[in-house]
């Protein structure tokens, strides 16, 4: 059996004519002359466009994936004996007098008044949109908030001077708005991925926006390759470009150039590195940030293999 749906997705806006083959996902019959609303047939005329989910940079995608296990077949077993999070007494084990504050950290903890954080909000449309509905939630509910990668790379109004960001607006709003807000409890997380630490974003958040929360990046969440987003314009192509990050097809040859002018392809899309990981240059990494003032050190890994975790925890 299998869990996916091969080859149809709304996420993609594609489906197939009839019952698909379980481990191909083409339909049982195959049919000559078919338009192809099937990833496979429309991939074939749009190539990697049927990548992304539509409509692009205006929806978070999840996976469809049917696993045979999932939260609905747990129960919470509760007890009438003793209570956690409030004394075990009628009068004060009381729905609203329940305590779920919790804290975060191997040695100065960070308190939170609520057991859980935001995923990270970093340089799509979607995390900018709705970045200071999150951002202040999170400050008046004492969480953390995460500060994705690339936001200073990907920021138009950037200003970068010698490769290293001297100041970037969107950073900047992001900061101060969970700032005007915060009350003590929570905190803001800002992440940096390769092109990130290229560009000296650490040190910039740190050193100019008070920052104290840092977090490298091994890797995406769900996948270990780096993230991509696509770039409408040539100008936009070759601003991301000059900046560290990989670009394709290259707008700075001419042939390309050339061809998406007169209307042979649509959009560039922008790639970001996989961060390498070897134990002692993480160390080094680590004991940097400690010296350029970041109070405390988070790590996102992926979701690698039981050795790369074993390795993330240790």
């Amino acid at each position: 059996m299998t869990f996916a749906e091969p080859n149809r997705s709304p996420a993609t806006f594609t489906k197939t004519r009839v019952q698909p083959a379980p481990q191909s996902g083409l339909c049982v019959t195959c049919l000559d002359g078919c338009p192809g609303p099937c990833e496979v047939g429309r991939s074939a005329m749009r190539g990697r466009e049927v990548l992304y989910p539509q409509p692009y940079s205006k929806v978070t995608a999840g996976s469809e994936k049917d696993y045979p296990v999932d939260f609905s077949h747990f129960n919470i077993q509760g007890t009438c004996v003793g209570a956690i999070g409030a004394p075990a007494d009628s009068d004060h084990a009381t729905f609203p007098a329940v305590n779920v504050s919790t804290e975060v950290g191997a040695t100065d903890k960070i308190r939170m008044k609520v057991p859980y954080f935001t995923g990270a909000l970093g340089s799509t449309d979607i995390a900018r949109i709705h970045w200071e509905a999150m951002a202040v939630a999170a400050a008046i509910s004492g969480t953390l908030v995460v500060v994705g990668e690339n936001v200073c790379g990907m920021d138009p109004a950037a200003e970068i001077k010698n490769g290293r960001v001297a100041r970037s607006p969107e950073m900047e709003r992001r900061v101060k708005t969970f700032q005007r807000w915060y009350d003590g409890e929570g905190g803001i997380v800002v992440q940096y991925n390769v092109e990130d630490g290229r560009l000296g974003v650490p040190e910039y958040v740190v050193d100019q926006l008070g920052v104290q929360i840092i977090e490298p990046k091994w890797g995406q969440g769900a996948k270990n390759i780096g993230g991509e987003v696509k770039l409408p314009t040539l100008e936009r192509a070759l601003q991301l470009k000059s900046r560290g990050y990989i670009v394709l097809p290259d707008p700075e040859d001419p042939v390309v150039q050339e061809a998406f002018k007169q209307g042979d392809f649509k959009e560039f899309e922008r790639h970001s590195r996989l961060g390498m990981v070897e134990e002692e240059a993480f160390h080094k990494h680590v004991e940097h940030l400690r010296k350029i003032g970041a109070k405390h050190v988070s790590l996102k890994t992926g979701a690698y293999r039981p050795a790369d975790l074993a390795r993330a925890v240790k």
